[in-house]
Parts: C-alpha cells; sequence; structure tokens
C-alpha cells in the first residue's frame, strides 16, 4: 500500500516594489488523498521498494490554487518522485486568506510532499 507521509521580483524604474513573503501557513481546502498519492506513485520506486521525498515550491493563484509548481529537492532523484509531485499540484487548494487575513495570490509557497511504501503484514 502506498500513502503520503505528512503534504519573482518586479522592479519599477525608480521604486523597487518588496515580493510578497513566502506563505509559511495556510489554510488548505483541499489536498491530494492517499489514493491520488497512489495513483502518481512512480511504478519504478515501487518495483524497487522505495520512498521519496519531493519540495515543490509554487505560485499561488488568485482562488488559491497553484501554478508554475518546480521541483526545488528530490530525493533520491532519478526515481521520478518530483514528476509524481508536479501531477499532485493541481490537487492542492488553500484560502483565499491566510490564517492572518493576508491575501494569498501572487505569494509564493514550499510544499513538502513525502512518500511512502507502507509495507503490508
Amino acid at each position: 500500500m502506498i500513502a503520503l507521509a505528512a503534504a519573482a521580483i518586479s522592479s519599477a524604474s525608480a521604486i523597487t516594489a518588496a515580493p510578497a513573503p513566502d506563505l509559511t501557513s495556510v489554510n488548505w481546502v483541499a489536498t491530494p488523498t492517499g489514493q491520488d498519492i497512489a495513483n502518481v506513485y512512480p511504478p519504478t520506486a515501487v518495483q524497487a521498494g522505495k520512498s521519496g521525498a519531493v519540495l515543490l515550491e509554487c505560485k499561488v493563484a488568485t482562488q488559491g490554487s497553484l501554478e508554475g509548481c518546480n521541483v526545488e529537492i528530490e530525493d533520491p532523484v532519478g526515481l521520478e518522485f518530483g514528476i509524481a509531485a508536479l501531477e499532485l499540484a493541481p490537487l492542492f487548494r488553500m484560502s483565499a486568506t491566510a490564517p492572518d487575513g493576508s491575501a494569498v495570490a501572487g505569494r509564493t509557497i514550499r510544499i513538502p510532499i513525502m512518500f511512502s511504501i507502507i509495507q503490508g503484514d
């Protein structure tokens, strides 16, 4: 059985706008299920009995979905855990406001995703 263990700077000529700070706390409205993760678990990793970890970096779209995601860290490399994590990105959705009341749109979030093979009896 497979399960999840757990998850641009612009400038004007004379004025430099500070980027919105990265999000560290959000209200998740939707996240991938265990079945979603099982569906994208890399077959070569399953055959090898390997678990993995990925850190995705994404921008938050207006409605709380993720866009422009890229793989920051993938371990181990070469077993396609990064590709699997990118396939899960559309399944994440957060509230349009952070717990502190600030807007989330346009901000960056880093999402750790752990892929684990749970050994059956």
